[in-house]
């Protein structure tokens, strides 16, 4: 489905279930903010810009419980902060090169062409690959702290979206990025606690 119709879809459904997570959406980045993530380093992939040209990220209250309805826990970056992950990931790789890590860490747990588009509270990013060759344009998953090193999640930002659709209208389960037939699953469900408003969590299950 086309990343707008379905984010309009996605919209429409947590602003009538889950108001917390929807007051979370920023209103669409400017044009020159949203082509300038890169800062010239490469294109940003269409699936980017299409996002940035409806919200500016889903995170306007960062200590918020809401806003983090991709799973698991997933609040999505704005153009700041993608601009900003993407500058860390080219420090990171800097660093590596200098000190002869760089086949232990380039391509595996940071790259110049991984565009963060998400971040949890631990730390774990979603990433959009840039490299050219058939995995362009799919979205990885990094988390040291689980063992997570470039994992690929979703094809396209199109797909993330598509499957957290799917998930929340029809319950149906999100594999955990690494889990393999029979691993981990996500389901989602709205958490009602009065404070902050309902909100989507992810609780994990195993087949």
């Amino acid at each position: 489905m086309e990343l707008a119709r379905t984010v309009a879809l996605l919209d429409r459904w947590l602003e009538e279930r889950a108001p917390g997570d929807f007051r979370q959406l920023a209103p669409p980045a400017e044009p020159a903010r949203a082509a300038a993530v890169t800062e010239n380093r490469f294109q940003p992939h269409p699936d980017v810009l299409s996002w940035l040209a409806l919200h500016d990220g889903s995170a306007l209250a960062p200590r918020s419980a809401a806003g983090a309805f991709v799973p698991t826990d997933f609040p999505l970056l704005g153009a700041a902060g993608m601009r900003d992950g993407l500058r860390e990931m080219a420090e990171e790789v800097a660093r590596a090169q200098e000190e002869g890590e760089a086949e232990y860490v380039v391509g595996v747990m940071a790259d110049v062409r991984w565009l963060p588009v998400a971040m949890n509270h631990t730390g774990g990013q979603l990433v959009v690959d840039h490299r050219e060759g058939p995995g362009f344009g799919a979205v990885l998953e990094l988390d040291p702290s689980i063992g997570l090193d470039g994992v690929k999640r979703w094809d396209s930002l199109s797909h993330l979206f598509d499957s957290v659709l799917d998930a929340l209208v029809h319950g149906t389960p999100v594999a955990t990025a690494g889990a393999g037939a029979g691993g981990a699953r996500n389901v989602p469900r709205v958490e009602d606690t009065g404070n902050p408003l309902p909100h989507v969590v992810w609780d994990l299950c195993y087949s």
